[in-house]
């Protein structure tokens, strides 16, 4: 009952910092635009970018249902997370017992990340729901290799592998733990090996697309190498008080690093309390543990090394499709630490959920004073356009701002709208699935809206001042909106009102 009182209240408040937040970031708008193409354009579109297709399947399936409202799409993911709350409710419970479900729960919900995955229109909660489901699906069969339990482990493998790649490492390494206890414990494989051929037939069907992602990547791919300020920021990304990206509001740097590195040393504490306890524990949960936290921890390293030896594959967020496996493990460890009943390490733990609390609220109310300023810029934006043509009209930005056109372009989706990306020369690059045009050449005879971003950057001042001198000479400025996003970086957005001089005349 305990777990379900706390499930329900978390559930609870995700919805209500979905329902707060009304603006969104490109990577939303991206999953916005996605779901306006039918299924098989989404087939395409996904396979030339780097994830599977079943989320925005999903996700579409879903606003068909209920609506394309902001709300809607951020109650999708939030609808993840409370997947892996009833899996703690039902599975969990069942195999591992109630208390590792209660205090599995208490973790999920007080870990700062889980704010972001419950409400970002992304699939990250999903992916950490299917890739948590395929593990415990797992566990079953090494219980019981029957039938049933492995056509559950192949449905669980497909859906989380066809959600991200970052599951489907999670899959591999689950059919590679799961096989080495079998055959150790010389136990029955004949359903599973069929279960992992069934499993490479039903993904052979993606298998071109990701070799194709795959060659792309190796060529060219956004994400940066890694440094030793990424490689900190993996160490305290799922417990961080704010979004990395995001600025300070209610807190500055020392204090967010005192928290953290006194989260750190806890948690190190409690690594040192596992191993030296390790022989009064029980042997068969500690490896049960040890083995779901394996899950998490073999995906990630692996990916670390691969970005250091070839290309850099991992960013933070990538680490929550498996953060369910990791919760499990450290829960069955806790539990068993803390039913050894010595004073101090009930303190020692005790200590680390009041300080995952801590930084838990520190999230919730940073991040509401975020939500609050971005609010604020979408309003503004929204009070700039009232009363303007936005129904049939034209938005214009250089390349460097194509991110910023697309999110336009989610805002004001009229089909009798045109969306261009001005660029000197051809670039070599996919729009979709934002229907964006680009163009080569200076508009001259028709008003449009232009926008550009700004920041210290002085090429792309360059640009922004190349494309404004060229149109100067046929166009007048007839209203503007600044808006100032980061001030320490001097980093923002502008949107121009261009009316042509000709027809400016002719009205007079």
């Amino acid at each position: 009952m305990t777990s379900i009182m706390i499930a329900l209240m978390a559930f609870s408040l995700f919805l209500f910092i979905s329902a707060y937040n009304d603006s969104f970031v490109f990577d939303e708008a991206y999953s916005m635009a996605m779901i306006q193409h039918s299924y098989s354009e989404i087939w395409n579109i996904t396979a030339a970018d780097v994830h599977p297709p079943l989320y925005y399947y999903m996700l579409k399936s879903f606003t068909l249902l209920f609506g394309n409202s902001l709300l809607t799409l951020r109650i999708f993911s939030t609808l993840g997370v409370l997947g892996v709350f009833m899996l703690g409710m039902i599975s969990i419970r069942r195999y591992f017992g109630a208390s590792v479900a209660l205090v599995f729960i208490v973790i999920i919900t007080l870990l700062p990340v889980t704010q972001y995955l419950a409400d970002e229109i992304r699939m990250y909660s999903w992916t950490m729901f299917f890739t948590l489901a395929n593990a415990i699906a797992a566990y079953k069969v090494f219980r019981n290799s029957t039938l049933l339990n492995n056509l559950v482990l192949l449905l669980m493998a497909l859906c989380a592998s066809y959600t991200h790649y970052y599951s489907l490492m999670g899959t591999a390494t689950i059919f590679g733990i799961l096989l080495f206890f079998l055959i150790i414990n010389k136990r029955q494989t004949g359903y599973t090996i069929g279960a992992i051929i069934l499993f490479i037939i039903g993904y052979s069907i993606w298998i071109p697309e990701l070799i194709n992602q795959v060659t792309a990547v190796n060529h060219s791919y956004w994400i940066t190498g890694l440094t030793l300020k990424d490689l900190l920021l993996f160490t305290y990304y799922l417990f961080s008080p704010k979004e990395p990206t995001h600025p300070y509001t209610i807190f500055t740097l020392p204090v967010m690093a005192v928290a953290l590195s006194f989260m750190l040393l806890l948690i190190i504490a409690i690594a040192g309390v596992t191993i030296k306890e390790y022989k009064k524990l029980n042997r068969t949960k500690t490896i049960t543990a040890l083995t779901f936290m394996a899950v998490f921890f073999i995906p990630v390293i692996s990916a670390i090394f691969i970005s250091y030896v070839m290309k850099p594959i991992i960013i933070p967020r990538y680490m929550t499709c498996l953060l369910g496996c990791l919760v499990l493990g450290i829960s069955i460890l806790l539990v068993e630490l803390y039913e050894s009943g010595e004073k101090r390490i009930r303190t020692l733990l005790l200590t680390s959920i009041f300080m995952l609390s801590v930084l838990s609220v520190a999230r919730f109310f940073s991040e509401k004073q975020h939500m609050e300023e971005t609010n604020k810029e979408y309003y503004e934006i929204e009070k700039y356009f009232k009363g303007k043509n936005t129904e049939k009209t034209v938005f214009i930005s250089t390349f460097s701002a194509c991110g910023w056109l697309g999110m336009l372009s989610i805002m004001y989706p009229s089909p009798n709208n045109l969306y261009l990306v001005y660029s000197e020369k051809k670039t070599p690059v996919s729009y979709k699935p934002f229907k964006l045009i680009e163009v080569n050449t200076l508009p001259k005879d028709f008003d449009f809206h232009y926008t550009q971003s700004f920041d210290e950057n002085m090429e792309q001042t360059k640009i922004n001042n190349h494309f404004m001198n060229g149109v100067k000479a046929d166009y007048l400025i007839e209203d503007s909106l600044i808006q100032i996003t980061h001030p320490q970086k001097f980093e923002g957005k502008e949107i121009y009102l261009m009316k042509t001089i000709h027809r400016e005349k002719e009205k007079q």
